[in-house]
């Protein structure tokens, strides 16, 4: 039951995937014995006729290359009528790269800013919403466009979700104990915005960004359209699930694939 990386990756005979996913380094970070939260879904929550996975994408990916930049058309020849047949649904995972490229929508200058919420500029927040709204309902017009025609227990469903509270404590990726060349990613948008020092402070921040993207991703949750948003907010804890600045540990995507992806997936027959 595995989860093959990218399109050309040889697939096993008689084992076409039934789901294809594509996302950013929720779905491919590389930790040891490969337990992201693919990996997670693949072995210990999805039934077997469903736990092979095609999954597109990679570490750093945006929302927007889905759709404009360069896996958009990775995702569209999955989306032709001779690979889409296999798919019984999508998994999607994007927006915070994009949010990292915003400079996560802060003020240039936070300094003396005593309320969390007043640190975004607004003008700027909304038009990342703007945007990743934009994005993931071009996404998933395309995904229903591949399947017109077809009688609505054929469309595949899609999940999405939201990601989960991370932790602004400047810690980069690591493999094994060796340093990667991403991150960090929080800490330093806040640091050159100059906002207050202060971890609950920050951290409040962080939550106030993250729910934004719920809400936003919020509007396109739709049982009668097969579009599910999985709310994987509060499910981890900062000090004990999370590898870095915005990647859970094993342990914490193990509890994500357990707890609120298993939960939604099961609602629709797919665990």
């Amino acid at each position: 039951m595995p989860v093959y990386y990218g399109s050309g990756t040889p697939i096993q005979p008689g084992a076409f995937p039934a789901i294809l996913a594509i996302g950013d380094s929720w779905f491919w970070y590389p930790l040891p014995a490969g337990y992201n939260l693919l990996q997670q879904l693949s072995e210990r929550v999805l039934k077997p006729d469903y736990a092979d996975i095609l999954s597109l994408g990679y570490v750093g990916a945006k929302l927007e290359d889905y759709v404009e930049g360069k896996f958009a058309d990775e995702f569209q020849d999955e989306l032709k009528p001779i690979n889409a047949q296999y798919y019984s649904a999508v998994l999607i995972s994007g927006a915070g790269n994009d949010a990292v490229d915003y400079s996560l929508a802060l003020k240039n200058r936070c300094a003396g800013i005593g309320s969390p919420g007043k640190c975004f500029d607004e003008a700027s927040f909304d038009g990342l919403m703007r945007k990743l709204s934009g994005w993931l309902g071009r996404m998933i017009h395309d995904i229903r466009w591949a399947w017109r025609g077809e009688p609505a227990e054929r469309h595949p469903h899609v999940f999405i979700h939201c990601y989960d509270y991370a932790p602004p404590n400047g810690k980069a990726a690591r493999f094994a104990g060796i340093p990667l060349p991403f991150g960090p990613w929080l800490k330093p948008a806040m640091d050159r915005a100059r906002v207050r020092d202060d971890p609950d402070f920050r951290q409040d921040l962080v939550k106030l960004l993250i729910d934004r993207i719920h809400d936003t991703f919020a509007l396109y949750d739709d049982v009668a359209r097969r579009v599910h948003l999985v709310d994987s907010r509060g499910c981890l804890n900062g000090a004990s699930d999370w590898d870095n600045e915005m990647h859970p540990n094993s342990k914490g995507f193990e509890k994500l694939a357990m707890g609120p992806w298993r939960k939604t997936l099961a609602k629709y027959g797919f665990a």
